[in-house]
């Protein structure tokens, strides 16, 4: 597993913060929901390569770019996470393909080992 740093952690939770005090939980929920893909990737405290990923879409802008499937852990809005995100060569999240909650860490990590 390879171990992420616990900034991005903190970074993330004080966005979260932030967003509640400014909109009100209801809508931080929102756009925390509309933009998941970017919060989990960069609030991920583990993450692990899972091999290519071969777009098969005609006409696709993505299918010439070199992409990845990596599997994540986060912690986010006082909920674990694991997820698989569709990540371009420049190492950012373009795809959030699943994503799960869970209440405790160990849950989260036994989903995070199982996610292919």
């Amino acid at each position: 597993m390879n171990m992420i740093s616990t900034t991005g952690m903190r970074r993330c939770d004080a966005l979260v913060d932030t967003l509640k005090a400014e909109f009100g939980g209801v809508l931080a929920g929102r756009i925390l929901e509309a933009e998941a893909v970017d919060f989990l990737w960069d609030g991920r405290i583990a993450e692990r390569y899972l091999g290519e990923h071969i777009s098969i879409g005609i006409g696709d802008e993505d299918a010439s770019q070199e992409l990845s499937r990596v599997a994540i852990l986060s912690f986010l809005d006082d909920r674990w996470h694991a997820g698989t995100c569709i990540v371009n060569g420049e190492g950012a999240a373009v795809e959030l393909v699943w994503r799960r909650q869970f209440e405790s860490r160990e849950e989260a990590e036994i989903a995070f080992e199982r996610a292919c």
